[in-house]
């Protein structure tokens, strides 16, 4: 079966990147809202289809060419956020598409090892680079974990709630990715979410782009849902309910909840 042709009724925001400014973790977690409480689910539990990228031992996750240590294979959401991923298939059916998952909750050892890992990257492209130099390198991909602190709502990594999530589209018969411009931490200026948008506006790609289309469609399926991205960031992560979630609201929406009600939770035993 051939997959249907996508061409749907919405836009990308085009958002300057100064409107997502200051650091999402300065925006206060209510500690007592009953949701901070909420526990995550395992996505198999709610039959969205994942494979973490962090923890392929294959080879065939770039840059990495390895399994991050303290990666899990399974990945795991607060529960309503798992259940919103299932409503965005639904959403998708007419489109023969459906989410794929390659990170969700990400324990601290996997996000000091991808610190790392992007520190030592800086290092061996440039000898010479000052420890300045390599932590900018390594903050374009991962956020800093020395601060790390599970009492202090400012030093929380987004994925270390268990509401942030990493994830593209594919077909839902045949398995196969679709297109959307660039690869999952790619770092090249089509991971942009508005990216395409802005070239429809410049006149360098058409309406019928697969690309534009594409993004629009996972867009379009992800905030129908309550999901928000960050459209002067990468194409491929949603927030709903953390501090993240928060400043994307103050940009993105006419009102915005004052605070976030999901923060850091310990790793599924």
């Amino acid at each position: 079966m051939s997959r249907p042709a996508i061409s749907i009724d919405h836009r990308i925001p085009i958002i300057s990147a100064r409107m997502f400014a200051g650091r999402y973790a300065d925006h206060p977690v209510d500690v007592s809202d009953p949701r901070f409480q909420e526990p995550m689910v395992p996505l198999t539990s709610v039959g969205v289809a994942f494979e973490n990228y962090f923890g392929r031992t294959d080879g065939a996750n770039p840059p990495y060419g390895i399994a991050i240590p303290g990666s899990p294979l399974e990945i795991w959401l607060r529960k309503t956020v798992a259940e919103k991923l299932a409503a965005v298939n639904v959403r998708l059916r007419s489109w023969q598409a459906e989410v794929f998952v390659l990170d969700g909750y990400r324990p601290m050892e996997c996000q000091r090892n991808l610190w790392t890992f992007f520190l030592a990257k800086a290092k061996e492209s440039d000898p010479a680079a000052t420890e300045q130099e390599c932590r900018a390198y390594a903050m374009q991909y991962v956020v800093d974990p020395a601060r790390f602190d599970e009492k202090d709502s400012r030093t929380w990594p987004a994925h270390s709630t268990g509401a942030a999530v990493d994830l593209t589209l594919r077909d839902s018969l045949t398995g196969e990715l679709l297109d959307m411009g660039a690869r999952f931490e790619e770092l090249i200026d089509a991971r942009v979410t508005d990216y395409f948008e802005r070239q429809l506006a410049s006149g360098i790609i058409s309406e019928t782009d697969v690309r534009l289309q594409n993004r629009r469609l996972l867009h379009w399926a992800m905030t129908s849902e309550g999901l928000l991205n960050e459209t002067a960031s990468v194409f491929w992560h949603y927030d709903y309910g953390n501090q993240n979630y928060i400043r994307a609201c103050r940009a993105l929406l006419p009102e915005s909840p004052r605070t976030a009600w999901y923060g850091y939770i310990a790793p599924p035993n």
